[in-house]
């Protein structure tokens, strides 16, 4: 099991918090500083480089027949509070046939997840996640819960149409989990960005810009 990095973020009011954090990372192949990487089960994880296209500091994950969460831990989570998780991402090339619908073909070239929950249980144990995440051909709007287990939960932000182009996109990862399960929602123990592509085994290339944590 790969030991988890404990990150403490000082949050002030109205101040974005950088979780991506680009700006802090060398060019070149690899994950910003206090990123972690962990590997689906049976699957190698997606190639990751930083990279600038002339605009700044981008992350481009690539990948074909892989899978892998890549996450930001926090040593003092976000308690229920207002605030939104903000994100900037296009999407270079979908895998070829997938669909969200479908339990056989669910990939997708990057999905923005908030892990709410007990730290060091976050993959397959008691937390929650939602996964914001870029699909292919479904409605707008879809959203489901994994087929994998209750406790995921699956919203389509972009898709098809949107793919070649920068999008930005902001969620309230809070009130989202109140609407999902109908409880109070524990603290946000993390943040990460995921890629799969190992149902239909085909090439995904997505970038992210920007990924931040903002309050009133």
């Amino acid at each position: 099991m790969i030991p988890f990095l404990w990150l403490v973020f000082p949050l002030q009011t109205g101040e974005p918090l950088a979780i991506l954090a680009l700006t802090d990372a060398p060019l070149g192949a690899g994950l910003p500083p206090g990123w972690m990487v962990r590997a689906v089960r049976g699957q190698v994880a997606p190639e990751t480089e930083i990279r600038n296209d002339g605009d700044g500091p981008v992350i481009r994950i690539s990948g074909a027949e892989r899978a892998a969460w890549f996450f930001r831990e926090f040593a003092s989570p976000i308690a229920e509070t207002p605030g939104r998780v903000r994100w900037s991402w296009r999407v270079l090339e979908a895998p070829d046939g997938a669909d969200l619908r479908e339990q056989g073909a669910d990939d997708s070239p990057v999905r923005v997840y908030v892990v709410f929950g007990k730290p060091g249980r976050i993959f397959g144990g008691s937390g929650r996640i939602i996964f914001y995440t870029y699909g292919n051909g479904e409605p707008s709007g879809y959203a489901r819960a994994s087929y994998q287990s209750g406790k995921l939960y699956v919203m389509r932000v972009d898709g098809a149409t949107e793919e070649g182009r920068w999008h930005d996109h902001g969620a309230d990862p809070f009130a989202d989990y109140r609407r999902i399960w109908r409880r109070d929602p524990p603290a946000i123990t993390a943040i990460g960005v995921m890629q799969d592509t190992d149902q239909t085994g085909a090439k995904a290339v997505a970038e992210l810009r920007r990924l931040e944590w903002v309050t009133p």
